[in-house]
């Protein structure tokens, strides 16, 4: 599919109301209306000025006013500017309204007009745009499907209940020794128990048999189509389209949601893509569902470990390393002996103790700052001693980490040196260096030294 052209786009555009169509229909807002006010104000002052021989610079009034119309001129622009983003790169949203046009199922952009070709202006692809009646055809049908689903639910638990009544009205029989067959016991732990009594011509039996077997063979189907999208996404993921294995996971727990290998391949892939925030997010699937369904995480070990190992992954990112070392402990605990976990839960120890250092270390220079700032202030007599010994470099040496420029290439000479001498003299000097924001191209990150 070709880009699409911004002079082309541009072009679609519904034209600008004009101030002279707004006053001929009778609407002015409240902007424009003191805008007038202000400039009659303005005459008016200036007319006086001119009567009453005080306003003589008539350049500087000329200058003023070709600068307020400068100014005018900007606000127009900018005005325009970003009516021309609005409607080129439209406004997010699911398509639930009805005041747009055209909405891109990939993006979740909702356009107001008719787009050349109809692109979408983000992501430059026509395949998945939708019109307004076609989102809405989809939203309705999804709907339709949840209420059926609802009311076949609805209809189970109130059969359910009536059958729960009808046993509590029935009571206990008088024919059967209950006090025997609570000591009866089978003869092997595999007894076979044969075939179950049914009632096979009650029809209210057949039609529930009938929707219990619809329903089982609805869950295998929408299970093999859950695992083919999680197929494809494996191939995209080979291809290194993380993006795509994203798609073809989502549309994979669209059929079911409780397959744990879709939520821990859709964070790998969130992680190659940097969305550490939705890594967790999916990680957390598995980790909550293992632990109210299954009472733990034994029973799936394998995924809740993958879920561990990649929601550590993801927080590491965040610099959340107290969380990070959480997770890797259980996950070691799962697998004891997997040694990826172990080394990365000591070095995630290791970047803990160090971020706690730094910690430290900001708020010891920070406190006799705040001692300083307190001081009384007021003329203060200092008697200085000059001495031939000492050297420009002794100065330097005395200088704070704190009070160095931020970017080594403000450095002299001399202060390169007495900065290279306080690394490799004191650890605390070394900490503070790498754990130092913003300046530099930091981009107020901190930096972290290799161990």
């Amino acid at each position: 599919m070709a880009p699409v052209d911004e002079a082309e786009a541009l072009a679609v555009l519904p034209p600008l109301p004009q101030p002279a169509d707004i006053r001929a229909n009778g609407r002015c807002d409240q902007r424009e209306l003191d805008e007038w006010v202000q400039n009659v104000d303005d005459v008016s002052a200036q007319i006086k000025g001119i009567i009453d021989g005080t306003l003589t610079d008539f350049e500087a009034l000329d200058h003023n006013m070709a600068i307020k119309e400068r100014a005018k001129q900007i606000r127009h622009e900018e005005l325009l500017q970003k009516r021309n983003r609005f409607f080129l790169y439209g406004n997010e949203g699911k398509g639930e309204g009805t005041k747009y046009k055209w909405w891109c199922k990939r993006c979740f952009v909702e356009y107001l007009i008719d787009l050349p070709q109809n692109t979408c202006t983000r992501c430059k692809q026509a395949d998945k745009m939708m019109t307004q009646q076609e989102r809405r055809d989809e939203l309705m049908g999804k709907l339709e499907d949840y209420k059926k689903v609802r009311s076949s639910h609805q209809w189970r638990k109130d059969k359910w209940i009536r059958w729960k009544k009808s046993q509590a009205l029935l009571g206990r029989s008088r024919n059967i020794n209950y006090k025997a067959w609570e000591y009866w016991e089978p003869d092997t732990d595999t007894e076979d128990e044969g075939d179950p009594i049914v009632p096979r011509d009650n029809p209210e039996f057949l039609a529930m048999e009938a929707d219990i077997k619809d329903r089982h063979k609805k869950a295998a189907e929408k299970s093999k189509t859950s695992e083919k999208c999680r197929e494809r996404g494996n191939q995209c993921m080979k291809d290194g389209d993380f993006v795509g294995a994203i798609e073809h996971y989502e549309e994979g727990l669209e059929y079911k949601r409780d397959n744990k290998a879709l939520w821990t391949n859709k964070a790998l892939a969130e992680l190659k893509v940097f969305r550490w925030h939705d890594a967790v997010a999916s990680c957390n699937k598995v980790i909550e569902y293992s632990e109210i369904f299954e009472d733990g995480f034994k029973r799936s070990s394998d995924a809740c470990f993958k879920a561990f190992m990649r929601r550590a992954a993801a927080l590491r990112a965040l610099h959340r390393w107290a969380e990070a070392v959480e997770d890797l402990e259980d996950a070691v605990k799962l697998f004891p002996k997997d040694k990826e976990a172990r080394d990365l839960l000591e070095k995630t120890k290791a970047a803990l103790r160090e971020a706690d250092q730094v910690q430290s270390l900001q708020a010891a220079d920070a406190t006799p700052a705040a001692s300083e700032e307190a001081a009384p202030q007021g003329p203060v007599r200092i008697e200085i001693e000059e001495s031939e010994d000492e050297s420009d470099d002794d100065g330097a040496n005395g200088a704070s980490l704190s009070a160095a420029p931020s970017s080594l290439a403000g450095l002299s000479r001399s202060e390169f040196r007495s900065l290279l001498a306080r690394l490799g003299r004191e650890e605390s000097e070394r900490v503070l260096f790498c754990a130092r924001r913003g300046g530099g191209g930091g981009g107020g990150r901190a930096v972290r030294c290799p161990a």
